[in-house]
């Protein structure tokens, strides 16, 4: 045996004893983390060591770690709950049990949210804009669809089906979003179109909605250049649940009893849903399910749907930590859809063209709709989380104006979480997609998809520190793009035991939809025109608030008041225009006047925000607020730096003039100011509530609808409305729009409750956009009865 080999064995058996003595002076520790009340799991409960290491509980609520043999202070955190500490002893070699009860807090109000952070946190904690919509809302106002839910949060508003938050966005004929919509951080838009349909949500199956308030590019990618919507779906508790809602309803006539084509047969709409849940050992079940059917006051318009979802979970009680399921969702509906009214008196309910006319607004057709989302979660022992989401999106869409598609659209995202020493969290992640698009509508398209992130967040002591970067490649058939480095920081100051300071920077992008990129169809007598050459958005959102918790008596809640900047350019908006392919041709075709989806504005949005979100019992009387004004002054740079320098350049222009000037820059199809009220109160076996909406006047929208385009005065020789009826109801309708809607109901018992809802109560005749009356007054009887 050779010196060299002999110590190389001496090496070897002496790292190998080592190792040994390593191990013999180790032992463990394990156990279950519950609700000390209900006995329910606690997943995710932080267990920090006074050595500087921790875990966190699995999706079965067990932790175990292995320590060094000594004494060690635990504490163990989790938002909502008293924080529990025990002092343990590790002894070599042994494995030992501390099961943990913790008391949920009950002098605050602790609302948790994913959505800003990818993680779980105190809503105060965050350092950008959210607002919080529970189920309770969306349940007692008879809410049938998602649309019509988030349209109670401040500052968010649905025009025509398309969202816009703080009017970083306007209408833009149902192609395309700004604001994504998700369901358990899973996208929700269509491959082709690029849009959400609100009716295919799983409103029966929520926990809460979460909206962010600005720029979120950088944790969600394309579509969240001015927020984003997260419905967050609910899993069983240990008691199995089951609720029941049927409702049935009708329309009144309008106040202008001439605008009811109806005659003596109301229009009308019912329903039900229904929503189970149970654990079944270590297999997690919630099933929910809505029918729906409406002949609608607009004529010709109807709907008729049936929806099905569950939601699956196994938690693998062989590997701790480890769970996995599929989630679907799967709609068929029939519908007509009205687009245009035929004039703003007798025709406001009416259709453009008529139903027997060939350019009639109503277009009939069936749907089908279907998401499947399989996914893994693992919780490893040392508290990393790793999160693998997938998802096919099928859609069809047949109609009678040889306008169907089928859209199929791939989706998936692995996302990794780390709790790092020094309070540190660091979340990263990527995700991909792929879109297969045949459409008569469209044609054949192809879209894919790839981005990776990644976040960090820092505590120092009442002072936090979020910072983030995102890049994403993207291409519809041979056209590629990318978003260049995205970035967004924040930070959150806590001035006080329930003050809150924070300021946000985050950039956005948006990539132009299929259905914008290449759409050719017609609305009525005109024309939209596809546009291969249009490019991708891109802007950013700055934001300073102060989040106050406060407390009166039993009544919990937060005040929050944000001053807000958001700047965009490139926006792509569907204008009106002559598109003849020829730029100089020898006389006018009036079959190229219409819509094409182009680049055209840099815009600049200033406002400022207040809100109040509060719960719990006010003066006897349990009492759930929610409320907030929202005031924006949103302009295209472009068109303002122009009229500045007109006035600038001739001072003795009249004031009628110079109004005009200044007014043509606010941009198109936004409520400089709009006001949300939304209020349940119960007392004993009584509830009742209040929900009430204002809209200031939308100052500006294409001139076509008002017959004044220049175009169209130019071809003409003077102005001509295409659509009668607009410039008149808008000059006659200036002072802008509030809706009151009232709701009462009474527990008949512990399991059902009756309730009567009116909606428009004062019968008000408004309207969101040009061309749509919106619905007179209608009476609802609800009933809803739970297992």
């Amino acid at each position: 045996m050779t010196a060299g080999y002999s110590l190389h064995l001496v090496f070897t058996v002496a790292i190998l004893l080592c190792c040994d003595s390593s191990i013999a002076q180790q032992g463990s520790i394990k156990g279950t983390v519950q609700d000390a009340t209900s006995n329910e799991i606690l997943i995710g409960v932080t267990l920090s060591f006074n050595n500087g290491i921790g875990t966190v509980t699995d999706t079965l609520g067990t932790y175990i770690i292995a320590l060094n043999a000594g004494t060690y202070d635990v504490k163990y955190t989790y938002l909502g709950y008293e924080t529990q500490q025990r002092e343990v002893l590790i002894q070599a070699g042994i494995t030992q049990t501390l099961d943990i009860k913790m008391k949920q807090v009950s002098n605050e109000l602790n609302l948790v949210v994913v959505t800003a952070s990818k993680y779980e946190k105190n809503i105060t904690k965050e350092t950008v804009s959210m607002e919080v919509l529970t189920s309770d809302f969306i349940n007692n106002s008879n809410a049938v669809e998602m649309g019509e839910a988030i349209e109670k949060v401040p500052g968010l508003n649905i025009i025509d089906n398309q969202a816009n938050v703080r009017g970083g966005s306007g209408f833009s004929y149902g192609a395309g979003s700004r604001v994504l919509v998700l369901v358990d951080g899973i996208p929700e838009l269509t491959g082709d179109a690029g849009d959400v349909k609100w009716e295919f949500l799983p409103v029966e199956n929520l926990a809460q909605v979460e909206i962010i308030k600005g720029a979120s590019s950088v944790l969600y990618g394309s579509s969240a250049l001015n927020g984003v919507i997260n419905l967050r779906t609910r899993y069983p508790t240990s008691t199995p649940e089951t609720r029941i809602i049927a409702f049935q309803g009708v329309y009144e006539n309008p106040s202008d009893k001439s605008k009811a084509w109806w005659g003596n047969r109301q229009p009308y709409f019912g329903g039900a849903n229904f929503f189970h849940s149970r654990k079944l050992g270590y297999f997690d079940l919630v099933v929910g399910g809505n029918m729906n059917h409406e002949q609608s006051f607009h004529e010709g318009e109807y709907h008729l749907r049936g929806r099905i979802n569950g939601n699956t979970r196994f938690r693998f009680k062989s590997i701790d930590g480890l769970s996995a399921g599929v989630n679907f969702n799967i709609m068929h509906y029939g519908s007509a859809t009205y687009f245009l009214w035929a004039d703003d008196t007798t025709g406001a309910y009416k259709a453009l063209g008529g139903l027997d006319s060939g350019t009639t607004t109503v277009s009939e057709g069936k749907n089908t709709r279907m998401t499947i989302d399989p996914f893994i979660t693992y919780f490893s022992p040392n508290g990393d989380h790793h999160d693998l989401k997938l998802r096919y999106f099928y859609t069809e869409n047949n109609n009678n104006t040889n306008q169907g598609s089928i859209s199929k659209y791939y989706y998936g995202e692995y996302q990794y979480q780390k709790k790092l020493p020094f309070d540190v969290n660091w979340v990263t992640g990527a995700s991909g997609s792929y879109s297969d698009v045949a459409s008569e509508l469209y044609s054949d398209h192809f879209a894919s998809n790839l981005a990776a992130f990644t976040q960090i967040d820092k505590t120092f002591g009442k002072l936090i520190v979020a910072a983030g970067i995102r890049y994403e490649i993207f291409r519809v058939d041979t056209a590629k793009g990318n978003s260049e480095p995205v970035f967004r920081a924040g930070v959150n100051y806590e001035l006080g035991k329930t003050t809150f300071l924070r300021g946000s920077f985050g950039q956005g992008y948006r990539f132009p939809s299929i259905a914008e990129k290449f759409i050719s169809t017609s609305i009525a007598a005109l024309s939209v025109f596809p546009n291969p050459e249009v490019q991708a958005e891109k802007g950013w959102s700055a934001e300073l608030g102060l989040k106050q918790v406060f407390k009166l008596n039993s009544w919990r809640g937060y005040l929050d008041v944000a001053g807000f900047v958001q700047r965009y350019s490139d926006l792509i908006e569907f204008k009106f225009g002559y598109y003849h392919p020829d730029p100089f041709p020898g006389e006018y075709d009036l079959n190229y006047l219409g819509f094409k989806s182009i680049n055209v504005e840099n815009a600049s949005i200033i406002g400022s925000e207040f809100s109040v979100i509060g719960q719990g019992s006010l003066l006897g009387i349990q009492t759930n607020l929610l409320a907030g004004i929202t005031y924006i002054h949103p302009v295209n740079v472009d068109q303002q730096k122009f009229a500045d320098s007109l006035i600038a350049s001739d001072p003795s222009l009249p004031d009628y003039i110079t109004d005009s000037l200044k007014q043509s820059a606010i941009l198109n199809y936004r409520f400089k100011t709009s006001i949300k009220f939304n209020i349940d109160q119960t007392y004993k076996k009584f509830s009742w509530g209040i929900e009430a909406r204002y809209n200031s006047f939308m100052t500006n929208i294409d001139p076509f609808f008002e017959g004044n385009d220049p175009l169209i005065v130019y071809l003409f020789g003077k102005p001509t409305e295409f659509i009668p009826g607009v410039k008149n109801y808008r000059e006659s309708n200036r002072h802008g729009d509030y809706i009151i809607d009232l709701r009462i109901s009474y527990n008949l018992s512990d399991k059902v409750r009756f309730s009567i809802i009116t909606k428009n109560t004062f019968n008000k005749e408004y309207s969101i956009r040009p061309a749509l009356l919106e619905a007179p007054r209608s009476y609802t009887a609800q009933v809803m009865v739970k297992i």
